[in-house]
Parts: structure tokens; C-alpha cells; sequence
């Protein structure tokens, strides 16, 4: 979807920093910046990344000590999704596979196994679409998915559940371009003490705040852009249902959550918030 172009000379100026990523222990590893007609991402290490509104080529001017091959990994593995945000598309941080029933998002905070259990709705005859990032565009009447290509990346006990040893590699996904409309997302809550898997519907408002949790924002100082993402969120949440869905950690579980998350998505065009909780497992 973006094309990235390796520059020469001086990358344009930084301007004003509008965002910075951080690794687990607080670390900043990265800084995005906003100037006048142009957007850029400083990662030292890897390179300084730029572009501008309306155009689809992102350049780069690559750390000496980076690889073309860790240079573009990094770009559409974390780039793509943030950049693409701030160009007018909006990008959740989610797992997704697309089934009979259209395309799912499953979301959840690091650890939740959002990407195993997308990656595991194969075994359901689903096709997976995205492992961590999912860019989607608001139409008048749905939400559209932009697959992007992607690596699944499994933690090691993932990884031998589904066959793969401990150092080979999961098989990249070329997602080819298709006409995919989004029909449920999914919040995962794991829950230690919870004994049988539970799944709700979520209120609007509920959904929205929750929703917005996992949401990639490029610059949320800067007034426009983040009234275009609070009005792209609420009518997302207008014309998608929301589901939370708890459950006690354990890959023996996912035969059981696929059969739940089947049933929701075959389920999804009713969107009343009078579903409650309720137990769905025999």
C-alpha cells in the first residue's frame, strides 16, 4: 500500500514531535514529528522516515548500521499501520481473519494472545489477515479492511502448539489487496479465576472507550486529527459490533473460543445492547 524509497542528501526537518513509542521497560525507541507539508519518524538504529499528505512513497535515509532487510521488516511490521493512520486511514492494534461471515478483529493488551488465537482461527477454515496491526477505512454504510502484508509472530509455546520448532520460521502472508468488510471485533480479557469462557456485547459507549485503547494515533495534539479519529471510532463502533470476550488462559482453550467467536460472527449483523453476558460453552 505505501511504497518505501531508500533517499540521499538531508531528510527534511524534524518540526514539531507529536508522538514517541516506548519499548517494555519505558524506553523511548522511537519519535514522529509533524512540520508544515510534511510528516517524520525518527528510529535510531534503523533510520529517519518521511512523508507526505497525499502521497503513497515513504523515504527513508537509513541508519548505517541497519539492514535493507531490518529497515523494511520494521516499516511494514510498525510503520505502515502508524503512517497510514495519519494519512486518513485509521489502524487498530489487533489480530484479524476473514471467514463466511467477513472479516473479524480480535483485540487485547500485550500477552492476551490476540495473534495465536488469529493465527489458530486457520484450523476453523478462516484466513488469517493481520497479526498485531489491522488498517482499516470508514465508508458511508461499513469499515473496510486494507490487508497489509505480515509475518505471524508467536510466542515459543504458541509456536510448538502449532508445530513449528523453536527457531523456525512461521511462513509470511502476502495478503493480496481484496474488498473485505470488518463484522465483529473482539476484546479479549483474560481471567485467571474464570472457570467457562463468557462473551458479551458490548454498549456503544463502552465500546468506544474501549476501542480507543487499542487505537494507533500518529498526532493526538493536533485538533483535526484527533476530531477525525473520535468521529471515525464512534461510527465504527455504529456499525460493528463490539464483543468482550473473557477466558482462562490456556492453548487447550481455543478449540472453545473459536467455536465462540464463530457463533458471534455468524451473529454479528444484530447489534441490540440488551445481549448480556451469557455462558456459551456447553
Amino acid at each position: 500500500m505505501l511504497s518505501l524509497i531508500i533517499s540521499a542528501g538531508a531528510a527534511p526537518k524534524a518540526g514539531r514531535q507529536v508522538s514517541e513509542w516506548r519499548d517494555e521497560c519505558g524506553n523511548v525507541f522511537a519519535r514522529a514529528f509533524s512540520a508544515d507539508d510534511h510528516y517524520r519518524i525518527d528510529w535510531p538504529g534503523l533510520g529517519t522516515f518521511a512523508f507526505r499528505p497525499g502521497s503513497h512513497d515513504v523515504l527513508v535515509w537509513p541508519d548505517p548500521n541497519a539492514s535493507y532487510e531490518e529497515t523494511s521488516d520494521t516499516f511494514d511490521r510498525s510503520l505502515q499501520p502508524v503512517i497510514l493512520q495519519a494519512l486518513g486511514k485509521q489502524a487498530l492494534h489487533a489480530a484479524a481473519a476473514v471467514g463466511p461471515t467477513g472479516a473479524i478483529a480480535i483485540c487485547g493488551n500485550k500477552g492476551s494472545g490476540k495473534s495465536t488465537l488469529g493465527f489458530a482461527m486457520q484450523q476453523a477454515g478462516y484466513r488469517q489477515l493481520a497479526d498485531d496491526a489491522l488498517v482499516l477505512q470508514l465508508e458511508q454504510d461499513r469499515v473496510s479492511v486494507c490487508p497489509l502484508p505480515f509475518a505471524p509472530r508467536l510466542r515459543p509455546a504458541s509456536r510448538l502448539h502449532f508445530g513449528y520448532a523453536d527457531q523456525s520460521p512461521v511462513p509470511c502472508v502476502d495478503v493480496r489487496p481484496a474488498d473485505l468488510a470488518l463484522s465483529a471485533i473482539f476484546l479479549l480479557r483474560q481471567d485467571e479465576q474464570t472457570e467457562r469462557s463468557q462473551l458479551a456485547l458490548l454498549p456503544q459507549a463502552q465500546a468506544f472507550s474501549a476501542l480507543l485503547a487499542h487505537a494507533h494515533c500518529f498526532d493526538a495534539q493536533d485538533r483535526g486529527h484527533a476530531r477525525r479519529l473520535v468521529e471515525d471510532y464512534l461510527a465504527m463502533i455504529s456499525l460493528v459490533p463490539v464483543f468482550a470476550l473473557q477466558y482462562r488462559p490456556g492453548l487447550q482453550r481455543l478449540p472453545e473460543l473459536i467455536e465462540i467467536i464463530q457463533d458471534a460472527a455468524g451473529w454479528s449483523n444484530a447489534k441490540s445492547s440488551t445481549f448480556r453476558l451469557r455462558d456459551l460453552v456447553p
